[in-house]
């Protein structure tokens, strides 16, 4: 009969894999997510310049589902992350070195917030596996890197895109969806 069991040096093997990969794929998620966001903030962007060379307020309407989709891919990111987070925590927990400290902790108590850093270690070491996902997923989601304060600047940009057709229309006299020389044209044919 197989032995199902695994021994101490293994263990540290697999959990040395593990952090490596931890590591490895939360760089690659945090990189995917900066080029996402770069591609919506030059759409953003590119939208905004394409109705004030026309002189059309209305198009900036469009714009506004940029900082709404920015603001929702941080969300999902960051609960993609968060197992990635909470195994290499752990790992770094159970494993620890007093010459090094451990990447992840830190870099989840200082960019986090060292409270989310202690709700999310202590989570990890609750026992049995299905008392620590459910505490895992009762986290609540903190303010990642100022994403407290990216939030609220997303939800003024996506109101201003809102509101800025109706005031350039109102002040600046721009049509919402025509052309002005649209305009002028139909009413010289009438």
């Amino acid at each position: 009969m197989y032995d199902f069991r695994v021994s101490e040096k293994q263990i540290s093997e697999i959990a040395k894999l593990q952090l490596q990969q931890s590591l490895e794929t939360y760089r690659a998620q945090m990189s995917l997510l900066v080029q996402i966001c770069t591609v919506l903030v030059v759409a953003d962007a590119t939208t905004v310049g394409y109705a004030v060379q026309q002189q059309l307020a209305g198009i900036i309407w469009v714009g506004a589902i940029f900082p709404l989709t920015i603001y929702l891919i941080i969300r999902t990111v960051f609960r993609l992350n968060l197992p990635i987070l909470a195994t290499a925590v752990s790992i770094e927990s159970e494993y620890p070195d007093t010459a090094v400290m451990g990447l992840m902790s830190t870099f989840t108590a200082m960019a986090i917030s060292p409270t989310f850093f202690e709700r999310l270690r202590s989570a990890t070491a609750i026992e049995p596996e299905a008392a620590r996902l459910k505490a895992l997923l009762a986290l609540r989601r903190p303010s990642f890197g100022g994403i407290g304060h990216t939030k609220w600047l997303l939800i003024v940009i996506g109101i201003g895109q809102l509101v800025a057709p109706f005031l350039l229309c109102h002040f600046a006299h721009w049509p919402l969806l025509q052309h002005k020389d649209a305009v002028q044209n139909i009413h010289l044919t009438w």
